[in-house]
């Protein structure tokens, strides 16, 4: 009894989130990945670029407010990329980075918006913060013990046993191929 309650109440909890994930799944599969915003400008700084959070947060503030534009929630964090550093700024529907041009006195600032399908598809893949990925983590586990589960029931049924180890033998057989 304990394993059909657990069965249960792992279908129930991840249901919503599964069902997310298998339609945007489906949707992105299809070519539907929503749209994004992209805005480009050339900023001027007064001092030379530099990996300085608190001088990048101003200059993109500052930026941000002079053209009107809906700052990002989420904390701003500077990274390296390809030998040299970016700042980032952003959250599920913003997102705002700056990187150094050639002229050491100006930064590139992209500005991105995403449309509500684009931001499903940020959580399908994960890249919507920290609680979202354990979430993610935990329904893949979730996953795993309600289809385990599901078929330790079936085999446990003597009516269903053949059945049940027929498709899993089938299903085996059908994911082989795919990866020889």
């Amino acid at each position: 009894m304990l394993v059909i309650k657990i069965h249960a109440i792992l279908a129930c909890f991840f249901l919503p989130m599964a069902a997310l994930y298998f339609v945007s799944g489906g949707l992105y599969a299809s070519g539907i990945k929503g749209e994004v915003d992209k805005q480009v400008y050339q900023l001027d700084l007064e001092r030379p670029f530099a990996p300085d959070l608190a001088q990048l947060s101003e200059v993109a503030r500052a930026a941000l407010q002079q053209r009107g534009l809906v700052p990002p929630g989420g904390d701003p964090a500077i990274t390296v990329k390809k030998g040299s550093y970016e700042y980032k700024w952003g959250d599920l529907r913003r997102l705002v980075e700056m990187k150094p041009t050639a002229n050491p006195l100006q930064v590139e600032l992209t500005y991105r918006e995403r449309s509500p399908m684009a931001q499903i598809m940020r959580v399908h893949k994960a890249e919507a913060g920290l609680p979202v990925k354990i979430l993610s983590i935990s329904m893949a586990v979730a996953l795993l013990i309600i289809l385990a589960s599901g078929v330790f029931l079936a085999v446990g049924l003597p009516k269903l046993r053949r059945t049940a180890l027929l498709a899993l033998g089938a299903g085996l057989l059908v994911l082989l191929p795919i990866y020889l």
